[in-house]
């Protein structure tokens, strides 16, 4: 009876297991599904910004106000797309990160659910700014 009891309790483990990764690879479709989607947008405003400067240059007036709110769009993707490479790269404090292939493992996880890998080091810290060196006047 103990070794169906470890058996059905190491079927959970496993059935948690796939769950975490099933999340972990919807949550990153959904990522890379934003980041083709503001691309496209970005290469449509881009398009948009080439033509209204052929048409200020062909007819020789210069529509400024169009071209700042042009501009202004093409910002705020290539905004939008900074913060999403900042989401897709920065596992939560409750996950492992894999020293081999990057992947992010759940808190609880020995080895990398990708590759394989032992799990003994954290995630890898940020570049601390260091002071600037001082100068005498």
């Amino acid at each position: 009876m103990a070794a169906l009891d470890d058996l059905v309790s190491k079927a959970k483990e496993l059935a948690d297991t796939v769950g975490k990764a099933t999340g972990e690879l919807v949550d990153d479709s959904r990522i890379k599904l934003q980041e083709l989607k503001l691309n496209s947008e970005l290469k449509d405003a881009y398009e948009r910004l080439g033509s209204v400067t052929y048409d200020a240059m062909k007819n020789g007036v210069e529509n400024k106000a169009l071209m700042d709110l042009v501009v202004s769009e093409i910002d705020g993707i290539l905004q939008s797309l900074e913060q999403l490479k900042t989401v897709k790269m920065t596992p939560a404090p409750e996950e492992k990160y894999c020293p081999q292939c990057g992947t992010t493992n759940g808190s609880d996880a020995v080895y990398c659910l990708r590759c394989g890998a032992p799990l003994s080091m954290a995630a890898p810290e940020s570049p601390a700014a260091e002071p600037a060196p001082e100068t005498e006047a």
